[in-house]
């Protein structure tokens, strides 16, 4: 296995959207948002379209077209190797959340950090300056039988601070330290170019402030010499970003240092470094969850607009409680889903407690 590091600089200001921009949302009664404000990071489906098309691309793989560009399969029933070798390298299947697919020589790529200078900064534990405690002769029901309540010690949602990114230093900062809010409005015009009422809109995106840049490392099964720096689109706007990549070793691979960024505590715990898609058997192993939930769909027919269900996906930084190391150990079987670590989701790491419980 080959293991790159690749980074992503943006060049413009970017503007990632979620499940929700602009468009209609069939969670709230309203058609349109007259605002929308750009998700912190893309979501890691659009990291792997994102590296399809370059390898295609630089692998001179895709023909362009007056519509755009994509690989020519042939003749139906005809054997067209362009074909056959795009196929072999990244795979013709779409994403999804229910079963593993073929990725040609793409094998794994970690979850996005933020690389600023030669430090990396990985999500911050959500719990990161609480003291997680069990209360004593209290008990909690969520309508299936009595457990114990835990908490957290003196907390005070008003007075605490709490920091987004820690690097393996354990130097806190927030999203705001590394890019900076772009505002813009606009009208969009109907298609005989008069503008209406609905069309108003105002967007809030990034940029960065220094020299902050997105990184993940990338695995894959061949060596890949041909694979050069460029400039690659991302994001609702197609945001232009510059791709560097660098051969790694194994043992520098930063992704897998993780667990050197979090606190040890009393209480062992998982900490989520990736959006996390749990099942209801494992929420029901956790005694107590810090995080918060996202929704998301992708799509799953570009010339229809179809949507794929529902996901609901546990954000980066949330930690998990459990009340004692069997259940830990069931948990993490269930978070162990290959086919979706393989693509930088259900990343985690265990943070054994100082009491191991």
């Amino acid at each position: 296995m080959y293991k790159y590091l690749i980074t992503l600089k943006p060049l413009e200001p970017f503007f990632f959207g979620g499940e929700h921009t602009f468009g209609a949302d069939d969670t709230r009664k309203e058609t349109s948002r007259y605002s929308a404000k750009s998700t912190e990071f893309p979501q890691q489906t659009a990291i792997l379209g994102m590296l399809r098309k370059t390898l295609l691309i630089q692998n001179g793989n895709l023909t362009m077209h007056r519509k755009g560009e994509w690989v020519d399969s042939g003749k139906k029933g005809g054997h067209n190797p362009n074909y056959e070798e795009a196929k072999s390298l990244v795979g013709v299947e779409a994403f999804s959340y229910e079963k593993s697919i073929d990725l040609g020589i793409i094998k794994a790529f970690s979850p996005l950090f933020i690389k600023e200078g030669e430090h990396f900064y990985f999500p911050n534990a959500k719990d990161d300056g609480l003291e997680f405690q069990e209360f004593k002769g209290a008990n909690v029901s969520f309508g299936n039988g009595l457990k114990k309540a835990y908490g957290f010690k003196n907390y005070d949602a008003k007075k605490h601070q709490s920091f987004a990114f820690t690097s393996l230093a354990k130097e806190k900062k927030n999203y705001s330290n590394f890019f900076k809010e772009v505002q813009s409005v606009g009208i969009k015009k109907s298609s005989d170019a008069e503008s209406n009422e609905d069309g108003f809109f105002r967007k809030k995106s990034f940029y960065p402030k220094n020299s902050a840049s997105f990184a993940f490392v990338a695995t894959f099964s061949e060596e890949i010499k041909w694979l050069k720096e460029s400039i690659v689109t991302l994001g609702a706007d197609q945001s232009s970003f510059k791709l560097h990549i660098e051969s790694i070793k194994e043992e520098d691979d930063v992704s897998k240092r993780v667990e050197e960024a979090y606190e040890t505590k009393n209480f062992s715990r998982i900490v989520l470094s990736s959006e996390t898609l749990l099942t209801q058997e494992a929420y029901a192993l956790c005694s107590f969850i810090l995080g918060e939930r996202k929704s998301n769909r992708q799509l799953v027919n570009s010339r229809n607009g179809k949507k794929s269900k529902r996901y609901y996906l546990l954000k980066k930084g949330s930690v998990l409680y459990m009340e004692n190391i069997e259940a830990l150990a069931k948990l993490e079987k269930l978070l162990n889903q290959e086919y979706l670590q393989n693509i930088g989701i259900n990343h985690y790491v265990i943070i054994k407690g100082k009491n191991n419980v």
